[in-house]
């Protein structure tokens, strides 16, 4: 896996976009090992996706959330946010990362 050193992170929400935000210190991050869907309303829905990172020299993960309207809205927007290793493996196995198939009696 190769990583990329990021020097900021956004913050454009879907109502009240912000300026992106200088990273303060060393962040490297890895490609993408997880996307869903999230937040689903009649206004649209979150692509949320996940990317393991290193901060400062420690485990973490990269939370990416990209607004997606629904039809006839136009409201946009991405915001990056690092979280803990944990919080990280926690959202791997809410989306499903981890389970396999259960096998069948023959």
């Amino acid at each position: 896996m190769m990583y990329i050193e990021w020097k900021r992170l956004q913050t454009r929400g879907a109502v009240e976009p912000g300026p992106d935000e200088t990273v303060e210190g060393s962040l490297l991050v890895g490609d993408r090992i997880c996307s869903w869907e999230d937040n689903y309303s009649s206004y649209g829905c979150d692509w949320s996706q996940l990317y393991p990172a290193f901060f400062k020299g420690e485990r973490c993960w990269v939370r990416r959330n990209v607004r997606c309207p629904a039809l006839g809205y136009s409201a946009s927007g991405c915001e990056e946010i690092v979280l803990s290793f944990q919080k990280g493996v926690e959202i791997l196995i809410e989306q499903g990362m981890f389970l396999f198939p259960t096998p069948e009696e023959v």
